[in-house]
């Protein structure tokens, strides 16, 4: 690999491409960082640097395209304008070269330069917030999907303050099926709402595939969000004047993709969960069990590292609900995805890999 990250000793390209490594470079990150922050592999990365045809297709090329310049801080739709970095950046006494940028150091020696501005932040008097967001934060694990460390969320009624979560810390393994149970109103949904950043908390740190979730801010953490997860609920939550196929391939459209790539992308999901068959009927022309399907594939359907099911299988009927597990487990199997599920049901967590137990806004098991 060579000083600057890449791989290869093919000529460097110019303009989106130049433009696209600059950036990275910034950061301090090599391209295998890079990739492990991003979900998108260091080949492709190189690829989009060097504006080499990628072998991952036109429309998952487009999405790759957007969710890295979106990480690196660039203008997706103008790329020669560069949005405010959110994280901060190597001091210089003068502008850098590109000459000058290619002969940086490492990313090991990036770092530590910049421990400097984190040191002098730190004695610095601001609110809580504001040097979340000012600091580089810690780093998780490289292992693990989920990391929270020292939750807190609280509710104010009237003049008393009810803590939902209080000192929670959580680690989840990759590619790992964890149930989380405890009694109703317990904090389990809340603390699933918190982790995903559905939700904002008191105090704490919570990293998502070694992304600090906690550290961005709310259009960063909702770019994260669509990209690496997906969600599954107990209502269904599917539009109901759209056919299953529409239903699914929503998010896709929300997201940029084209309207033929966006189609073919969540027919495909329809038939991983067997529903290709139903898939222009409208969810009242399903059964309870076919309409969580397709809340399923609708979560699938941009491929994310971690999807979080709130009580998914709370509406159904017994036979129905070991249909929906044992497709949940059959996806965990083939795709290595990660799944965090809510659930009251003793045969939920009897499935899984490992249960999470939570009483009064604290997790007393399985932590």
């Amino acid at each position: 690999m060579n000083e600057n990250g890449s791989y290869k000793d093919t000529p460097k390209n110019t303009s989106t491409g130049r433009l696209l490594e600059s950036a990275r470079q910034e950061l301090g990150l090599s391209l295998e960082e890079a990739s492990r922050r991003t979900g998108i592999p260091a080949s492709t990365l190189e690829s989009m640097e060097r504006e080499e045809n990628t072998p991952s297709g036109a429309f998952r090329s487009r999405v790759f395209l957007r969710n890295y310049t979106d990480y690196l801080g660039l203008d997706g739709s103008a790329l020669s304008h560069r949005r405010k970095p959110e994280k901060p950046t190597v001091e210089t006494p003068q502008q850098t070269t590109l000459a000058e940028a290619n002969q940086r150091e490492t990313p090991q020696g990036a770092s530590s330069r910049k421990d400097a501005p984190r040191e002098e932040l730190s004695q610095q008097e601001v609110p809580q917030k504001e040097a979340q967001q000012q600091e580089a934060p810690r780093k998780a694990s490289p292992e693990l999907i989920v990391e929270a460390r020292g939750i807190y969320k609280s509710y104010r009624a009237e003049e008393h303050v009810v803590y939902a979560l209080e000192d929670v810390s959580l680690r989840i393994e990759r590619g790992a099926l964890v149930a989380v149970m405890g009694p109703s109103g317990c904090g389990k949904t809340t603390l699933l709402n918190v982790l995903s950043g559905l939700d904002e908390m008191d105090r704490g740190e919570v990293f998502i595939g070694g992304e600090p979730l906690h550290a961005l801010n709310d259009a960063r953490r909702t770019g994260y969000r669509a990209r690496h997860m997906g969600f599954v609920f107990q209502g269904f939550n599917l539009m109901p004047v759209l056919s299953a196929v529409e239903n699914v391939e929503l998010p896709l459209l929300v997201g940029g993709a084209g309207i033929r790539a966006a189609r073919g992308r969540a027919l495909e999901v329809l038939e991983q969960v067997r529903l290709a068959d139903r898939a222009h009927h409208r969810p009242n022309q399903l059964s309870g069990g076919q309409q969580q399907r397709v809340a399923v594939a609708r979560a699938l359907v941009s491929e994310p590292d971690i999807i979080w099911a709130d009580e998914p299988t709370g509406n159904l009927d017994s036979d129905t609900s070991r249909e929906i597990l044992d497709l949940l487990l059959q996806l965990n199997h083939e795709n290595g995805q990660t799944f965090i599920v809510v659930t009251h049901d003793p045969g939920v967590g009897s499935l899984m890999d490992r249960v999470v137990r939570m009483q009064d806004g604290k997790i007393i098991s399985g932590a």
